[in-house]
């Protein structure tokens, strides 16, 4: 990796939503942090099932032990939370 592309602001959005997936869900899988990361970026089922190499049935079953495993019921609010999360850990005020 370039010097120049290490900060890139993309970069660092990914890095910082991955490492808050393995903190703050570390309860989570690898994979099933992968898929919340994936979605926090904005991707699709569909996007998601092509970068992890697996089925859409295989991210909707990663999306239903997210579910369970963190109690929260919807997509929206769990990228809602990780967002809440990855500002917090950068010092910003999330209101």
């Amino acid at each position: 990796m370039s010097p120049a592309s290490a900060h890139r602001p993309d970069t660092v959005r990914d890095d910082l939503l991955r490492e808050v997936a393995r903190t703050t869900y570390c309860l989570l899988s690898p994979m099933e942090q992968s898929v919340l990361v994936a979605a926090a970026r904005g991707a699709e089922d569909k996007q998601i099932a092509a970068s992890l190499e697996c089925s859409i049935s295989t991210v909707r079953t990663l999306w239903q032990r997210i579910y369970h495993k963190t109690g929260l019921t919807s997509r929206r609010k769990l990228i809602a939370k990780i967002w809440s999360e990855a500002l917090r850990s950068v010092g910003g005020v999330v209101v």
